[in-house]
């Protein structure tokens, strides 16, 4: 009877070395799975949730998460619509643990310039935060005229008369974009 207690006991603790070895591997593989991970991929996890932005420069905004490209996303804060580029994010308050790949490559693809363009095209009134580093953003209104490789041309005024404001456009750099304010 000695005997059989003693092997049940080596095996009992062959059983506890694997279980906690199995333990170590798993843990071990979710965070080199997590290592892999980006931004946008968290932000498409939790497509849908409300959650809080701080921007840099102090800007703040908070929003249900709408749509997510590799480069930016959207949030809808009330009655205006929010985009984001990520090089602007501080951090994130509100995000689970979830975490979703795109598997579509035209919507893993869509730039920050092509976000702006699709606004340009509809004409809307938008409110941009320019600006880098800690300082405050500053805030140009208007309409989006259009958007080259790395700016985007922003006109004060009316949407309808594009055409006029040539002169009175502003040019800016999408690398200190912070966020575009539009109606949502």
């Amino acid at each position: 009877m000695r005997w059989e207690a003693l092997f049940d006991d080596f095996e009992a603790q062959l059983v506890e070395a694997q279980r906690a070895e199995l333990e170590a591997e798993v843990r071990e593989l979710a965070w080199a799975e997590q290592s892999e991970l980006a931004l946008a991929e968290r932000l498409r996890g939790d497509d849908g949730a409300v959650i809080d932005v701080a921007l840099c420069g102090g800007l703040r905004f908070r929003g249900e998460v709408r749509q997510v490209a590799d480069t930016w996303f959207c949030l809808e804060a009330g009655p205006r619509s929010v985009l984001i580029p990520l090089h602007a994010v501080v951090a994130i308050g509100g995000l689970g643990r979830r975490s979703r790949r795109e598997v579509s490559a035209v919507r893993r693809g869509l730039s920050l310039a092509s976000a702006l363009r699709a606004l340009a095209r509809a004409r809307v009134q938008v409110v941009c935060h320019l600006g880098r580093g800690s300082g405050a953003p500053i805030t140009v209104s208007g309409t989006i005229d259009g958007v080259g490789r790395d700016y985007a041309e922003l006109a004060p005024g009316r949407a309808e008369a594009w055409e006029t404001r040539a002169l009175g456009t502003t040019l800016a750099a999408l690398s200190a974009l912070v966020a575009v304010v539009s109606p949502a």
